[in-house]
């Protein structure tokens, strides 16, 4: 039988009808049907839930209690002697309509990752008893393991994705929070970097989390808000020999975006409603965090892709066609695509120290994940600087297509995989791929094999895939000849002249544009909080004992 320690309040509650013994503890919400026959305000002499038919829930699963307020309470309930009704029927009707209630709000696994909640409905003998049970339970919920948000800063983008960024917060999620009794601030997000600009200036001494209801661009604005709010707070800047100073506040997203990658990656699903209920239960996963330099000097945060050549080719061109909405990536694609560009450059990265862990290991970061738990713990110093006597140090000179940095599996409706699907969101590395200059067709077919959840994407002689610490690039010039014409000569034709043009792509960095393509790249373990829990592997695993017993209860998510 399985342990759920000590009741801290129990009593005889009925449950569609049903007597039942319940007991609240200090990790579980616990009941079980009561023996037949017995009083309904008395305690069965058995002892307390040591059937294996006795239903439980976590209290991390429960959303809150509240008393029912739409119960009917007719003066005395009708009775058809004619029809011979018995007594105890009479007596279970007089329950369900004159005793107070409660529900509780339990979380709901559906499919394909996504939650919702239930309600469960407690009959109590008197108001005094309800009021207690109430009381009880969402005192058990403040419990500091638990670290609930009671308060958060939200910001509002509405002009992200399909600019139904209000119209989504206002009303699925909104009531979910007042549902939950967190208070909100919300500001609606008028320009570029208005909520960074915020954070670095708010209060935040009453916050438990900032949230932004938007896509991955709106999540780096608060990544780097609180980053640097910290910096200044300590009178620091931003260096490579400077470690950020990790944010004491966590974040939050509701996705209202165009491709939602970070969502995807951590929850499994763009669900409004599944990620209002993970920020609602407390829950945190670390992420890790890359600081990226050019020239020496700091540009900014990143935490999901980091790309240069076709990616940052395609996000440049989009940004001229954002009216599109997400078509636009579409649009964008297709001309980089057909315009087959490659750059000439040079790689120099570290390689991890861990020989267990690869790209193509196929080992997916899932829920409570063994390697981001370990990386978080360590003590030892994850950043040193990148030296060419470590052993670890490799360069790569050539002309690439495509440089790539994946600091999570990047999944989202294009890539149902992951662009690296084996990458993990807390361990303090980065994969790094390059790919090298090929054919269209070549290209094509490894294109293709990105939005296949099955194939191997990097399983090519002109891809290579590594896990890295750090990196940096720098481009170099493409030598060539050129016939000078002197028209002031007379269109006399001299020699051939070396002449040198530097051909350069930019950096798509979470979906914004650094125009640097010289870049150094340094990766942060578990630099911030993200409300939420993972991918959890086996929904099923997860199901609601309270759901499976009682039968299917009604949905009640906005």
């Amino acid at each position: 039988m399985a342990d759920y320690g000590e009741p801290i309040f129990q009593s005889t509650l009925h449950i569609q009808k049903i007597a039942h013994q319940v007991a609240l503890t200090s990790s579980h919400l616990i009941w079980e049907q009561a023996s037949k026959g017995g009083p309904l305000d008395s305690p069965s002499s058995e002892p307390l839930f040591c059937h294996k038919n006795a239903n439980a829930v976590p209290l991390k699963e429960i959303i809150n209690a509240t008393h029912e307020k739409d119960r009917h309470k007719p003066s005395q309930p009708s009775v058809n002697k004619s029809q011979g009704t018995k007594a105890k029927d009479t007596t279970h009707l007089y329950i369900e309509l004159q005793c107070p209630s409660f529900m509780v709000y339990i979380l709901s696994r559906g499919s394909k990752h996504k939650w919702k909640y239930k309600k469960l409905s407690f009959v109590c003998q008197d108001s005094h008893l309800c009021s207690q049970w109430v009381r009880n339970i969402n005192d058990a919920l403040d419990n500091p393991v638990f670290n609930r948000p009671k308060h958060l800063l939200v910001f509002v983008n509405p002009y992200g994705g399909k600019q139904q960024g209000p119209s989504l917060y206002k009303e699925k999620v909104a009531p979910l929070f007042e549902m939950a009794g967190i208070k909100t601030e919300v500001i609606t997000t008028q320009r570029a970097n208005h909520a960074r600009d915020t954070l670095l200036e708010h209060d935040l001494h009453k916050v438990d989390g900032v949230v932004c209801v938007g896509g991955d661009g709106m999540f780096s604005e608060l990544l780097n808000g609180l980053c640097e709010r910290k910096l200044k707070e300590a009178d620091l800047e931003q260096t490579q020999e400077q470690n950020p100073i990790p944010p004491d506040i966590r974040i939050g997203i509701i996705p209202a975006g165009s491709t939602d990658c970070i969502v995807y990656t951590t929850a499994g699903t763009n669900d409004p409603v599944t990620s209002a209920l993970h920020i609602i239960l407390g829950d945190n996963v670390g992420l890790d965090v890359c600081s990226i330099y050019s020239n020496g000097k700091f540009q900014r945060y990143s935490v999901s892709m980091l790309a240069y050549g076709y990616y940052g080719d395609i996000l440049l061109d989009s940004e001229k066609n954002r009216w599109m909405g997400p078509k636009r990536y579409h649009v964008a694609g297709a001309k980089k695509f057909l315009g087959n560009k490659a750059y000439h450059g040079e790689v120099t990265f570290r390689l991890s120290s861990d020989s267990d862990s690869n790209p193509r290991d196929k080992k997916k970061c899932l829920n409570e994940c063994n390697t981001c738990c370990l990386a978080g713990s360590r003590a030892v110093d994850k950043h040193s600087k990148m030296n060419d006597e470590s052993d670890g140090v490799h360069k790569f000179k050539g002309k690439f297509m495509a440089i790539c940095s994946f600091t999570m599996s990047c999944v989202c409706a294009l890539t149902p995989a992951g662009a690296s699907p084996y990458c993990h969101l807390g361990d303090g590395t980065t994969d790094l791929m390059l790919v090298q200059e090929c054919s269209r067709f070549k290209f094509l077919k490894h294109l293709m094999r990105v939005a296949d959840r099955t194939a191997d994407q990097f399983d090519f002689d002109f891809i290579k895939i590594y896990r890295v610490k750090e990196f940096s690039f720098r481009p170099f010039p493409e030598h060539e000849e050129e016939q000078k014409e002197d028209t002031a000569s007379g269109g006399i034709k001299h020699s051939k002249l070396p002449s040198s043009r530097m051909k350069t792509s930019v950096w798509n960095c979470d979906g914004e544009v650094i125009a640097h393509p010289s870049l150094q790249v340094r990766v942060h373990c578990q630099l911030v909080k993200l409300f939420g829990r993972g991918i959890e592997e086996m929904e099923s695993k997860h199901m609601c004992t309270c759901c499976c017993s009682l039968g299917e209860l009604p949905p009640d998510t906005p």
